[in-house]
């Protein structure tokens, strides 16, 4: 370098030497000055994956988006139009390995592979005004007979950008946990409130859904709102003739890093035979979602009348309910982004007046997960339950 230097000194000083030659000298001595990237590059591509620095697609902003997108879940209950319905169909599969059953369980947790469910749906818009979803579950097969259930078949009409009127067998429109879809959940088990009070989390009926961001004013922004007569049953089949209402509302802060809900249900249940008393079907919910930066945090609580039946398409009554009883539950999760992909989290969830025990259930899971491209993820979670599950518990 020293002698490159050199000769562009003493090429400068005469006049005779071509001006090509000045520049071809000063090309090489910049050269010579630059770091050596391709070493670093080289470096960079040895270190483990979570110590590498984010790339093209999952940078450090877009990581935290993504963290925001799924604890605040800003399209959480929205129509189907913003994509068409193509012949190409969604598909969940999961699986599950149990071991060590607790003591009293029963053979229902006998240590074996298992192959939990299948889903695989369709959804989208048809045209500018009307959209449709469909969705089968298979379960795994009992006695030697594969359980087939239809989750979702309905038809929506988009009555303008703010308002849409969906009909047929959909999701119930109550809380967040509720209406969170199986693959962006945490824990692979929705909270404890959810099987009992919601049970399949879905209901047939009509429901109108849509925001007021056609009013003025920033109060209305982002400020959603879900109204509908439902079946009113616990398993999809009309097995009281009673018709449920439900609605709810759900607000969106600050450029979705936070969000509060309140739901509310009012309707009838099922008696056990020869008995007479309140058969109210009345529950509120309050929710609340939180996100920032590597950390997110959502919370639930939910009170009301206790469920009286089993979700069994025959009426099969829970031992412990007593007309008038009341139930009432509660979750609070906590979520960190670690490292890139990396997330952990930790989450309690509570029900006081277990329908099938009478007793409160209390239940702990830990665990973390990595997405693993866009189609699939890796994870971890354990759970620890004060009360070992029985055959009534949903």
């Amino acid at each position: 370098m020293a002698e490159l230097e050199r000769q562009l000194a003493d090429a400068k000083g005469t006049v005779t030497t071509p001006q090509k030659t000045i520049e071809s000298l000063s090309k090489e001595v910049q050269a010579l000055r630059q770091p050596d990237f391709q070493a670093v590059e080289a470096t960079v591509a040895a270190l483990p994956p979570f110590a590498q620095p984010p790339q093209e697609g999952g940078t450090e902003n877009g990581l935290a988006k993504e963290l925001a997108d799924r604890i605040i879940g800003p399209d959480l209950g929205g129509n189907e139009s913003d994509h068409m319905f193509e012949a190409k169909p969604e598909v969940f599969i999961q699986t599950r390995y149990s071991v060590a059953p607790l003591e009293g369980s029963g053979a229902a947790f006998d240590p074996n592979l298992r192959l939990s469910r299948i889903e695989t749906r369709w959804a989208g818009k048809i045209n500018d005004r009307l959209g449709a979803g469909f969705e089968i579950q298979f379960q795994e097969s009992v006695e030697g007979s594969p359980e087939k259930l239809v989750n979702d078949a309905f038809l929506e009409y988009y009555l303008t950008d703010h308002a849409t009127i969906r009909a047929g067998q959909f999701v119930v429109p109550f809380g967040f946990s509720v209406q969170q879809s199986s693959w962006v959940r945490e824990s692979p088990e929705r909270p404890i409130f959810s099987g009992y009070f919601f049970p399949g989390e879905r209901d047939r009926g009509v429901m109108l859904l849509g925001d007021f961001g056609f009013l003025s004013g920033a109060g209305f922004k982002d400020l959603q709102y879900f109204v509908g007569a439902f079946n009113g049953n616990r398993f999809f089949n009309d097995n009281n003739r009673q018709v449920n209402y439900m609605a709810r509302i759900r607000k969106i802060f600050n450029k979705e890093k936070l969000a509060v809900g309140a739901s509310v249900l009012a309707g009838k249940q099922l008696l056990p035979p020869g008995i007479s008393g309140n058969d109210n079907e009345r529950l509120v919910g309050v929710d609340f979602q939180f996100a920032s930066g590597r950390f997110g945090v959502r919370g639930e609580a939910v009170a009301g009348n206790r469920p009286s039946t089993l979700p069994t398409i025959d009426p099969v009554f829970f031992p412990a309910f007593r007309p008038g009883t009341h139930s009432s539950a509660g979750e609070l999760l906590a979520s960190y982004r670690v490292a890139g992909s990396l997330n952990v989290y930790a989450r309690y969830n509570q029900f006081n007046g277990d329908p099938a025990t009478g007793l409160n259930i209390r239940a702990f899971n830990l665990g973390y997960f990595l997405p693993i491209g866009e189609r699939s993820r890796l994870s971890f979670d354990y759970q620890f339950k004060n009360i070992p599950p029985s055959r009534t518990t949903p």
